[in-house]
């Protein structure tokens, strides 16, 4: 028996067929301004009321949850069990005047957007945690992969194709997350850069195997929370790793220091509240997001700003520079360059995400038809052609 949602959705879906219209996919809508414009006006699909967790078993460190569910209920959920999504989505938080929450983002979004916070290099990202998902496609079939299993490896991985699609696949209506048990203990260091450079701090790291879970530089100093000269290091794990890797870190820079709120810390980096990120963009700027091999040079592009995490393997900056030469650059490394917010001509004229060789660009139109023949579902949110 359909509920009331899916319902709902498959009448949206099924009058946007007879009519040769096209449909909207809108869960608390923190993430409008990441990818394209629409290219077609579309009937909106809100999925804020298909929310809740319908199955969760901390001992199979599996959740089962709708797609408009907030990110903050579920890990409220996750919380009381000590576990995590360890990929740390972005939240993207609307406050009200009082300064209290009144968005926090949705499941679906998070998914369908496929972004993830400090802990994607060292973790895995949002792709790794989807275990299955279901999806509504365009000709109103409600459609399953995967499960709560975690090898499960029968037949393609169709559900992983879903995250990062922008909801260009169909509408996710449920979705299989796998969770992680908290760290025993964490901790932050705040490691001065006055005698040695960012890669050279990141390399004597590496090869100290500290259990590095998050990093983080930066070029300006924000807020008084954040300083230009130090980087920020999230050390997670046993007690006696983290008093070893302390001490090893404060024989290499004597000046090291552990960060008193490390948690707040993390929690204004993981969900953009930053000055970088909220500063209204100057005129012909762009924000930029790069992801890159990590030892890759600093200044590959030119910038005015500019934050490093994963360690050294994503980089956003602000820049003038012609979007075309920075994507060519960023490519000729092999890496990608994403519009991430920026000029409405710069968005319209570049795309927001790196233009497809033609082969990616079948592959994607082909995947398109099968799961939205029409192309009713969000046209133009990935690419043009979609």
């Amino acid at each position: 028996m359909l509920s009331n949602f899916l319902f709902r959705a498959r009448e949206v879906l099924e009058e946007a067929r007879k009519n040769k219209g096209y449909v909207s996919i809108v869960g608390q809508n923190t993430k409008a301004f990441y990818g394209n414009d629409y290219l077609h006006q579309c009937s909106k699909l809100s999925t804020t009321d298909n929310c809740g967790i319908i199955d969760y078993d901390p001992t199979e460190l599996v959740v089962r949850v709708k797609c408009g569910t907030s990110i903050m209920d579920l890990e409220k959920e996750l919380d009381r069990n000590n576990q995590f999504l360890n990929f740390e989505p972005p939240q993207f938080f609307v406050r009200n005047e009082s300064g209290n929450i009144e968005k926090s983002g949705s499941v679906g979004g998070m998914v369908a957007s496929g972004l993830s916070g400090p802990g994607r290099f060292f973790y895995g990202g949002c792709r790794e945690s989807v275990l299955g998902m279901s999806v509504l496609d365009g000709a109103g079939r409600i459609l399953t992969f995967g499960g709560s299993v975690i090898k499960n490896v029968a037949g393609y991985d169709v559900s992983r194709l879903n995250v990062g699609a922008l909801g260009s696949l169909g509408l996710i209506t449920e979705v299989y997350l796998r969770t992680y048990p908290k760290p025993m203990f964490e901790t932050t260091m705040k490691i001065p850069l006055k005698n040695m450079s960012l890669e050279e701090i990141l390399s004597f790291l590496n090869i100290e195997q500290i259990p590095i879970s998050a990093t983080y530089w930066t070029t300006v100093t924000y807020e008084k929370l954040v300083d230009k000269n130090f980087l920020y290091v999230r050390i997670s794990g046993k007690n006696i790793t983290l008093k070893k890797s302390i001490e090893k870190i404060s024989r290499k820079e004597k000046n090291s220091q552990e960060l008193e709120d490390g948690t707040k810390f993390w929690s204004k980096v993981r969900n953009q509240e930053l000055n970088f990120f909220s500063n209204k963009l100057a005129n012909n700027v762009n924000l930029w997001r790069l992801s890159i091999p990590n030892n890759v040079e600093l200044n590959i592009v030119s910038h005015s700003e500019m934050v490093v995490e994963w360690n050294g393997s994503l980089r956003w900056i602000k820049s003038e520079d012609d979007p075309m030469l920075i994507r060519k650059k960023i490519s000729n490394i092999g890496g990608h360059a994403t519009l991430y917010r920026g000029t409405e001509e710069s968005r319209k004229k570049f795309g927001c995400f790196t233009p497809l060789d033609s082969t990616a660009r079948r592959i994607h139109t082909n995947i398109k038809k099968v799961f939205d023949r029409e192309g009713i579902f969000n046209p133009g949110r990935l690419y043009s052609f979609m």
